[in-house]
């Protein structure tokens, strides 16, 4: 919505969500899962994807029909995101 609506970038998005979340009332149950999801964003992987495949760090396959996502994901961690 940011991206899209507002023509915020990547970048713009993560800095804002970082002072948010580093408030000191607002809590995470993840920060790691929330960090490295921060970081593939301003990498280039769309939010929604990097925080689901933050996610996914005890798994080996990831599955999608984004073959954005999966050209983007290469090499980002061990699971390994593919088609089904």
């Amino acid at each position: 919505m940011l991206r899209f609506a507002y023509k915020f970038k990547p970048v713009e998005i993560c800095e804002a969500l970082r002072k948010l979340f580093g408030l000191p009332n607002v809590h995470l149950n993840n920060a790691n899962v929330v960090a490295q999801s921060l970081q593939w964003h301003e990498a280039g992987l769309d939010f929604a994807d990097a925080f689901h495949l933050a996610n996914s760090q005890n798994h080996t396959h990831f599955y999608t029909f984004d073959e954005k996502f999966i050209k983007r994901a290469k090499g980002l961690t061990t699971c390994e995101v593919q088609q089904p």
